[in-house]
């Protein structure tokens, strides 16, 4: 969520919970969220740690930003091969996989970042102050007027893009309608065939 000057708002607590307490860690169990952002520990009947699984969603948020497609099916290793990849810590493979799939490649500096993030193990994944240090967090970023210019330009191409795409389902549709009506008067027009049909002999007849 982003408001009129593009600053990143956060939104949608329908299912957060507490994971401090007063007696520190609260542990966290049930299967909850968007199946494609949920972390592996989340499957399973374990008890796990919301932070954790908090940064895996933001991993695959990273992935989706950055290339605009979802790092893979549901983060269960035996779903598609970029989570298995991603379980049995083949990270080369992962990304070799990707970039044979998509003819895309990512830096070094955020292919390590995205991999921290994404460890199976919660215990091996990166946390928010390891995140804030990494290299490629710490990289150049647009000053405010230079983000409103580039999302403003992002903003013009996506709204050029849904107009293009109404206008195509509005042909489309028109099309479809011409056609239907062509087959109908088709239907109408063709010649009635009498073979094999009987009629029934009125009842008032002699």
């Amino acid at each position: 969520m982003l408001d009129k000057d593009f600053n990143l708002k956060i939104g949608d607590f329908g299912i957060a919970s507490k994971i401090r307490n007063e007696r520190g860690l609260v542990l966290l169990k049930g299967i909850c969220g968007t199946p494609q952002y949920m972390a592996p520990e989340i499957w399973s009947e374990d008890s796990y740690n919301g932070a954790a699984a908090d940064i895996f969603s933001c991993g695959v948020i990273l992935f989706l930003l950055m290339t605009g497609f979802p790092p893979f099916y549901v983060a269960r290793e035996s779903k598609d091969a970029f989570s298995y990849f991603i379980a049995k810590k083949d990270y080369e493979a992962f990304w070799d996989t990707f970039e044979e799939f998509e003819d895309e490649s990512l830096s070094d500096e955020l292919k390590d970042l995205i991999n921290s993030m994404l460890a199976f193990d919660p215990n091996e994944r990166s946390t928010i102050e390891k995140i804030k240090s990494h290299p490629w967090f710490q990289g150049p970023v647009l000053d405010s007027e230079a983000m409103k210019k580039s999302m403003n330009s992002l903003k013009e191409k996506v709204n050029v893009f849904r107009f293009d795409s109404r206008q195509r389902e509005k042909e489309e549709a028109a099309e479809a309608k011409a056609l239907a009506k062509k087959m109908q008067e088709a239907k109408f027009s063709a010649p009635f065939a009498f073979t094999g049909v009987h009629v029934k002999k009125p009842i008032w007849s002699s």
